[in-house]
């Protein structure tokens, strides 16, 4: 990984309850932060196959790639994707 740098944009706000662990508050707010995401370039492809009576499917998130701001207060966590 390395240090991204850039100005914030299009910020999304989610209750924290004085927390700061982030994947328990995007676990606690997913439906917000996946049309957040969604919003900024999420590609989803979904594939059903049916074979002998069983079957599978698979589901394929990209994202492109980005880097973001994340900052903590008492009852929000603001995240924010850098230009």
């Amino acid at each position: 990984m390395q240090k991204c740098s850039g100005s914030t944009y299009d910020s999304l706000l989610l209750e924290s309850d004085g927390g700061d662990n982030l994947k328990q508050i995007i676990f606690q707010n997913e439906d917000k932060f996946f049309s957040f995401i969604h919003a900024l370039g999420l590609d989803v492809k979904h594939s059903e196959i049916n074979t002998n009576l069983q079957n599978s499917s698979t589901t394929i998130l990209t994202l492109k790639t980005t880097c973001f701001k994340v900052d903590f207060n008492d009852n929000f966590a603001k995240i924010s994707p850098l230009n």
